[in-house]
C-alpha cells in the first residue's frame, strides 16, 4: 500500500476528527435502531446442514406421516421402587387433570389410561384410589409383560413412566412455542411442589429451544460485561492510563450498536452458536484499536505533541490494520463454506464486526484519543513503553538461540501437524444446553433406566399403492426386522408387520400359532381395516403406514451409541436394504441421523473454507507487503499456531465437534494479525537498507508491545468464555487461548530464525 496514500488517510483523518465524529454518531444512532429487531432461532433447522440428502427424504417422511409436537414428562420412583405406588400414580393423576393449561394440548398418553390395543384391555380398570399395595404390585408385574407398553411408556424394570402430552396444532409461531415451554415449565413446578418424594421430569422440542434461548441470553447478559470490563482494565494497566479506557470502551459499544442493528435490519436471528459472535467482536475490535493507541503512545514518549502523534500512528499503521482487518474477516468469512446456518451466520456476524471495528478505528478513535488523552510528564517521559525491555530481551534471546529455537519449533510443528488426523469428531446437541438444566437431568434418568439410545425412523416404500401390504413383499420386510433384531447396537424394532401378527393372533382367539402374517391381500386389507375401527390414538393405524398403503413406518430403537457407530449401524441397514429390496426404496425420517452426519460433512467443508481463506489471505499479504515471497513465507507463523494446538489436543483428547472445528478454520483470521505487523514494519526497515537483526530488532520493538497487549485481550476475554453456560463455549476457549498465545510465542521467537534464514530479498549492506 503506496505510503503517500497512508498519509493522505492520516492527514484527513485528524484534520477532519470532528466531522467523522459527528457523522458517525449520526450513522451508528441510526444503525442501533435496528436493535429492536433482532430475533433469536433455536430450532433445529439453524444446526442442521442444508446440503444432506437426507434432508429431502426427512421432509418426504414428515409429509407421509405428519408429526405433531409432545411434551414428555417423566416419573421416576424412589430408589428400589417401581412406579406402581400410590404417590407416583397420585401425581399422574393430577398431571392428567391439569395438562389442559398447556396451551394447545388436546390429549395426554399415560401409564393410567393405557389400553393395550392387541387386547383391548385397559391396564387400570378401576379408580387409582381402589387398589390395594398388593395389586398395584401384580399390575406392575403384568404391564413389565405388554410389549407394547413396555417400549412406549414403561422402562424395563418399572422405575420410570412417561406422560406424553400432544398439541393437535401445526406451524406453531415462535411466541407460541414459548407459550407452551413456559406452561410446561410452570405445571412441572407445580407438580414437584405438590409431590415432593417424585422424580418429575420434562422435556420436548420447545422446551430445548427455550433452555437454548435461555442459555444464550445468560452467556450475552452475565460474560458480555465481564469480557468488556476485562479487555479495557487490561488495556488501562498496560498504557497506565484509565482515560484510554474510555476511548476503547467507547470504540467497543458503538461497534456492537452498529453491527447488531445492521443485523436487525438484515433480518438476521442468533442461534446456539451465532449469540457467541458478539463477545467474540468485542475481543476483536478491542485488540483493533490497541495499534493505534500503541504508537500514538511511542510518538508522544518521543516528544510529538497529540496531533502529531496521531498522524504519525496512523502513517504508520493504516496499511497493517486494514490488511489485518481483511485477512480477519476473510477468515470468518470462509464460514460461509460450511452448510449449517448456525456456522456461515457466526462467520457472517463477526465479518460484519470487523468491518465496523475498522471503520470506527479511523472515524472515532483519532477524534477520542486526543481529545482525552494528555501528554506524558517528565516522568512517563523518560520511563520506557509497555513490555519494551520484555521485547529487547526476547531479541537477543532469539539471535543468541538462534539454531536450538528454530529447529525445536520446526520439530514440534511437524510431530503435530502428523498427530491432527487422530482427532475424531463428535456431536451431541445437548452441549448446547445448561449442565445444570432439567433437560439434562431428563436424558440422564432415561439413560439411567433404558437401555436406549437413538430412535431410528425410517420408510418403506413400495412405490404403488396397497403394494405395502402384498403378503411377500410384508414378508420380506418380516425377514429384515428379524435381521435388524440381531444387529449390534439394535434395542427393538416394530413396524406394521407387529402390528398384522398381532391382530391375526386376536382375531383367531388368541392362538399363539396365528402370530404369523396371514396369506391372502384380502385378509391382511381386512385386519387393518378392523385394526382402525378400534385403534387408539396413542397408536393409530396410519402411523404405522400411509393412506394408500404405499409406505410403511419401520421404528428402531438403538441402544446408546456415539454419532459415528450410529452412522456405521445406518449404514449397514441401508446397504442390507439395498441388498434385499430391489422393488422398494428405503427413506431416511430421523433428524437425529443429519446430526450424526453432519460431523463428517461440516468438518470438510471447514477444512476447504480453512484452504481457501489461507489462500486469499494469502494474496492479500502479496498485493498488501507488495512481496510475492514474503507473502508466501507468512503462511508459516500463520498455519502453525492452530496446526500445534490441535496436534497437541488430538493426542491428550481426540474428541472434537464441528463446531469447535470452525474454530481450526478462522484461527488463521485471529493470528494473521501479528504477522501482518511485524512483516510490515519488518519490510519498510529493510527496504531502506537496514540489515536483518536490526529491521527485527525494530519491527519486535514497534510492534511488540501493542501484539503483546492484542494477545492479553484477546486471550483474557475468551478464558472469560469458560464460564459460558455450554460445554461448546468451554471447549471453544480451552482451544483458542492456546492459539491466540502461541501465535504471539511463534511470532516473537520463530519468524525471526525464518526471516535470517529465508530473506535473501535485499542488499544486507546499512546505509
Amino acid at each position: 500500500m503506496n505510503e503517500s496514500f497512508s498519509k493522505k488517510v492520516a492527514l484527513f483523518t485528524v484534520a477532519h476528527r470532528s466531522g467523522l465524529t459527528v457523522l458517525t454518531c449520526i450513522v451508528s444512532a441510526l444503525l442501533a435502531i435496528g436493535i429492536l429487531r433482532t430475533s433469536f432461532d433455536t430450532s433445529l433447522q439453524a444446526l442442521l446442514t442444508q446440503s444432506d440428502p437426507y434432508l429431502e427424504e426427512l421432509e418426504t417422511m414428515d409429509a407421509e406421516f405428519p408429526r405433531h409436537l409432545e411434551v414428555n414428562f417423566a416419573f421416576v420412583a424412589s430408589e428400589g421402587e417401581t412406579v406402581f405406588n400410590a404417590e407416583l400414580l397420585a401425581a399422574i393423576e393430577e398431571l392428567k387433570e391439569n395438562y389442559t393449561s398447556i396451551p394447545f394440548a388436546t390429549r395426554m398418553t399415560s401409564l393410567i389410561d393405557y389400553r393395550s390395543p392387541e387386547t383391548q384391555r385397559r391396564l387400570f380398570e378401576k379408580s387409582l384410589n381402589n387398589y390395594s399395595e398388593t395389586e398395584l404390585l401384580e399390575l406392575g408385574r403384568s404391564a413389565r409383560e405388554d410389549r407394547l407398553l413396555s417400549a412406549n411408556l414403561l422402562s424395563p424394570d418399572a422405575s420410570l413412566s412417561f406422560a406424553i402430552i400432544t398439541m393437535e396444532q401445526d406451524n406453531l409461531t415462535a411466541p407460541e412455542r414459548l407459550d407452551i415451554a413456559n406452561a410446561v415449565l410452570e405445571l412441572r413446578s407445580q407438580l414437584r411442589s405438590n409431590n415432593p418424594d417424585v422424580g418429575i421430569h420434562a422435556n420436548s422440542e420447545v422446551l430445548l429451544e427455550q433452555s437454548s434461548q435461555q442459555a444464550m441470553v445468560d452467556d450475552l447478559t452475565n460474560l458480555m460485561p465481564f469480557v468488556i470490563l476485562a479487555c479495557v482494565f487490561a488495556i488501562c494497566y498496560c498504557f497506565r492510563s484509565a482515560t484510554l479506557g474510555v476511548c476503547i470502551l467507547t470504540h467497543t459499544i458503538f461497534t456492537l450498536l452498529c453491527t447488531i442493528g445492521t443485523l436487525g435490519f438484515l433480518s438476521f436471528s442468533f442461534n446456539s452458536i451465532s449469540i457467541i459472535a458478539p463477545l467474540v467482536l468485542v475481543i476483536i475490535s478491542v485488540a483493533n484499536s490497541v495499534h493505534i493507541i500503541s504508537i500514538y503512545k511511542q510518538a508522544m514518549h518521543k516528544g510529538l505533541n497529540k496531533i502529531q502523534a496521531m498522524e504519525e500512528s496512523i502513517l504508520h499503521n493504516f496499511q497493517p490494520i486494514t490488511l489485518a482487518a481483511l485477512t480477519t474477516a476473510i477468515g470468518f468469512s470462509s464460514l460461509n463454506m460450511s452448510s449449517s446456518p448456525a456456522i456461515q451466520d457466526f462467520g457472517q456476524i463477526v465479518a460484519i464486526g470487523i468491518i465496523f471495528a475498522y471503520l470506527l478505528t479511523l472515524s472515532i478513535l483519532p477524534a477520542l484519543l486526543i481529545k482525552l488523552t494528555s501528554a506524558p510528564g517528565k516522568k512517563a517521559e523518560t520511563s520506557s513503553p509497555f513490555m519494551e525491555a520484555t521485547l529487547e530481551k526476547i531479541s537477543e534471546f532469539t539471535l543468541r538461540r538462534d539454531k536450538p529455537i528454530f529447529w525445536s519449533c520446526t520439530a514440534l510443528a511437524v510431530v503435530t501437524f502428523l498427530l491432527l488426523p487422530l482427532n475424531e469428531t463428535d456431536f451431541n446437541r445437548l452441549d448446547f444446553i445448561a449442565s445444570d438444566s432439567d433437560i439434562k437431568q431428563y436424558y440422564d434418568e432415561v439413560t439411567k433406566h433404558f437401555n436406549r439410545g437413538s430412535a431410528l425412523t425410517y420408510g418403506i416404500s413400495a412405490r404403488s399403492e396397497e403394494a405395502a401390504v402384498d403378503p411377500e413383499f410384508l414378508r420380506k420386510v418380516e425377514r429384515f426386522s428379524l435381521w435388524l433384531e440381531q444387529e449390534a447396537g439394535v434395542e427393538s424394532v416394530a413396524s406394521v408387520v407387529d402390528l398384522l401378527k398381532t391382530a391375526n393372533r386376536v382375531l383367531n382367539n388368541d392362538d399363539e400359532s396365528y402370530y404369523r402374517l396371514p396369506d391372502t391381500a384380502n385378509t391382511i386389507l381386512n385386519h387393518l381395516l378392523l385394526y382402525a375401527l378400534v385403534q387408539t390414538q396413542d397408536f393409530p393405524l396410519f402411523g404405522f403406514i400411509n393412506t394408500d398403503f404405499s409406505v410403511m413406518n419401520l421404528f428402531v430403537n438403538a441402544t446408546p451409541m456415539s454419532n459415528q457407530e450410529l452412522i456405521d449401524l445406518d449404514q449397514r441397514i441401508t446397504d442390507k436394504f439395498n441388498a434385499e429390496f430391489s422393488d422398494a426404496d428405503l427413506i431416511h425420517g430421523s433428524g437425529i441421523l443429519l446430526f450424526a452426519r453432519m460431523d463428517e460433512l461440516v468438518t470438510i467443508e471447514l477444512l476447504q473454507g480453512y484452504s481457501i481463506s489461507l489462500l486469499l489471505i494469502t494474496i492479500c499479504l502479496i498485493i498488501g507487503m507488495k512481496s510475492f515471497y514474503f507473502g508466501m513465507l507468512s503462511i508459516i507463523p500463520n498455519l502453525l499456531p492452530a496446526t500445534i494446538v490441535f496436534g497437541l489436543w488430538a493426542l491428550f483428547v481426540g474428541q472434537l465437534d464441528p463446531f469447535v472445528m470452525m474454530l481450526f478454520s478462522i484461527s488463521i483470521g485471529l493470528v494473521v494479525d501479528d504477522t501482518v505487523h511485524l512483516l510490515s514494519h519488518y519490510l519498510d526497515k529493510r527496504r531502506s537498507g537496514m540489515d536483518q537483526t536490526l529491521a527485527i530488532n525494530y519491527a519486535i520493538k514497534t510492534a511488540g508491545p501493542a501484539l503483546s497487549i492484542t494477545t492479553l485481550v484477546l486471550a483474557l476475554g475468551t478464558t472469560i468464555l469458560i464460564g459460558a453456560s455450554t460445554l461448546y463455549f468451554q471447549q471453544a476457549a480451552k482451544l483458542l487461548v492456546p492459539i491466540v498465545v502461541l501465535a504471539l510465542v511463534l511470532d516473537l521467537l520463530y519468524l525471526p530464525t525464518i526471516l535470517r534464514r529465508f530473506d535473501n530479498r535485499f542488499d544486507t549492506e546499512t546505509p
